[in-house]
């Protein structure tokens, strides 16, 4: 065995630490976010009959937990209770789809002081964002007006209510979650019970992580796993999109797989239109967990997470299907990279103005 090989096994090996170690501090990150937030979210987590109040709890919300699955299936979990109507369940699921973005671009935050490579990672997070609000923007109007999504999703549980009530359905477990979980439980046993200096210790290992992968990457020949990435996961939009879906439905987590791309994009293995179709597949996993938390409830439950998955679809059909919208994400996305490069405060003020001082001020003047 050459020194060549035994480089270059040691070097994927440390790409699969680093990796392992990332998702961690990602994990860590949002539980840290998640605890520190629980106790706002629970207030105002409540039912509204202001649409525009509800679509904003949902973004604030999922800011909050870091995860749109949680916010969705607590979503399902208060419709099928009776505290929450469909009509305020909807617009909360639109916006936990916005909410959810918050982490990846948190994590490219990282890049910051890298140029290009951060110019790179920053549109790469930044597209999932814009697609979100402009799929945001369009249904939400007519979903307001003619309530198509609800319809239909009312039309796909009531057909499947009845084939599926009182079947105790198992949910499975992901064994990539469980072993990060694992990972975050053992860093959380150092930081002294206190939420702060979890969060500390995890955006840390997660920024240390992202620079470890981006330098281990690139010194793997890119034009190896480039073209491994272009031949068999990207080489088509259809594929992309499949292999957001299933890794998404793998981690449980949109926020996590979004954000494992960013590295990637920051080393230039991918481009940005490579990841465009795969944040969208990862928008159809996330929907998964809902869907399973709420096949055991009852038919409102179901309503409610046939609803994130029939936005979700629609947004794609209609912003990915028709060229000119395809193209506003990325431009929108491209533009502000280039600002954030020439202004390093610009990442900061997108993600305080975009995901804390727009929800919350819509959310306090509506109650």
């Amino acid at each position: 065995m050459n020194r060549e090989l035994i480089s270059t096994l040691l070097k994927a090996t440390g790409v699969l630490m680093a990796l392992y170690l990332f998702l961690v501090g990602i994990n860590g990150m949002s539980s840290a976010i998640k605890h520190m937030g629980a106790d706002v979210a629970d207030s105002i987590f409540t039912a509204t009959s202001n649409p525009m109040v509800a679509l904003f709890i949902g973004v604030f919300s999922t800011v909050l937990f870091q995860s749109s699955s949680t916010t969705t299936s607590l979503i399902v979990g208060m419709v099928s209770s009776g505290a929450l109507s469909l009509t305020g369940a909807v617009p909360m699921i639109m916006g936990a789809n916005i909410g959810t973005t918050v982490t990846n671009t948190i994590v490219s935050v990282g890049h910051i002081n890298r140029g290009s490579e951060f110019k790179r990672a920053f549109a790469a997070s930044t597209v999932h964002d814009f697609f979100n609000v402009l799929a945001v923007l369009i249904l939400f109007p007519l979903e307001m007006m003619f309530h198509g999504i609800q319809n239909t999703a009312e039309w796909f549980a009531t057909f499947l209510f009845g084939k599926i009530h009182n079947i105790d359905v198992l949910q499975a477990k992901s064994p990539i979650k469980a072993a990060v979980k694992s990972g975050s439980n053992f860093v959380e046993q150092f930081t002294f019970d206190n939420e702060i200096v979890y969060l500390v210790i995890s955006v840390l290992i997660t920024f240390l992580m992202l620079y470890s992968l981006v330098k281990l990457l690139r010194s793997l020949v890119l034009a190896k796993i480039e073209a491994f990435f272009d031949q068999y996961i990207f080489k088509t939009i259809y594929r992309a999109i499949a292999f957001g879906v299933l890794l998404t439905i793998m981690v449980q987590s949109s926020s996590i797989t979004t954000s494992l791309v960013v590295p990637l994009a920051g080393a230039g293995v991918l481009t940005l239109r490579q990841i465009f179709p795969f944040t969208l597949g990862a928008n159809i996993g996330t929907t998964v967990t809902a869907l399973l938390a709420a096949l055991t409830g009852t038919v409102s439950a179901l309503i409610a997470a046939f609803s994130h998955l029939l936005f979700n679809i629609f947004g794609i059909l209609i912003v990915y299907g028709i060229p000119a919208l395809r193209e506003i994400p990325l431009k929108c996305a491209e533009f502000i990279s280039d600002k954030a490069v020439q202004n390093k405060f610009v990442p900061l003020v997108y993600l305080l103005i975009v995901f804390v001082a727009i929800p919350l001020s819509i959310i306090l003047l509506g109650s």
